[in-house]
């Protein structure tokens, strides 16, 4: 199976990572992985210009995606799952996350379309989101809404999100929240886990 690991974790120490990393480690022993890892800010992705605009159009006419440029909407297209670890970060994500999915969307690339309608060219039919919170999430979350349209888009059947939240605020035990969240992802396997 290949994995698509978007690593948006910043910090070094990152417990979101933590969690990924149990997610990987439950995956890996269902089944044989090949992991792709892509940290955005790492890859120096940057939000498009007009310039980076003009060239994607050129590419997109000539059927040219042989540029390094494309290499994350390439892997994305070729990965049987993918999984996304990122802070939540203003009610929502890292904006690397943002930038990531301008670089994946490349028509004629992850996706086409045919007589209207947005196909995908995209394998994956699993995505999991990992995210840990300082506070509460509460309803103040656009980060799964917008990772639920853009799996609509991509033709990504199942979607699992999982959130350790509270871990920063004072009193909270910050390990029993984690250790929560890895059980809920542990249990995900069980029910059935990656295909």
């Amino acid at each position: 199976m290949k994995l698509l690991f978007v690593n948006a974790c910043v910090r070094p120490q990152s417990r979101t990572l933590a969690l990924c990393k149990e997610y990987i480690r439950l995956l890996s022993e269902q089944c044989d992985v090949e992991i792709t890892e892509i940290d955005p800010i790492k890859s120096d992705m940057r939000s498009f210009s007009y310039e980076m605009l003009v060239q994607r159009d050129k590419d997109i006419a000539d059927n040219d995606f042989s540029s390094d440029r494309y290499f994350a909407a390439k892997a994305f297209a070729e990965a049987d799952a993918i999984l996304i670890g990122a802070p939540y970060w203003d009610c929502s994500f890292p904006s690397s996350v943002k930038v990531f999915f301008e670089h994946i969307c490349v028509n004629s690339l992850t996706f086409r379309y045919e007589k209207g309608e947005c196909v995908s060219m995209c394998r994956a039919r699993q995505l999991c989101y990992i995210t840990t919170a300082g506070g509460y999430i509460g309803d103040k979350n656009s980060a799964e809404s917008y990772i639920r349209d853009m799996c609509v888009m991509f033709g990504i059947e199942k979607a699992s999100f999982f959130s350790a939240e509270g871990i920063d605020i004072y009193g909270n035990d910050t390990e029993a929240i984690l250790e929560k969240t890895r059980q809920q992802i542990e249990d995900s396997f069980k029910k059935g886990g990656v295909n």
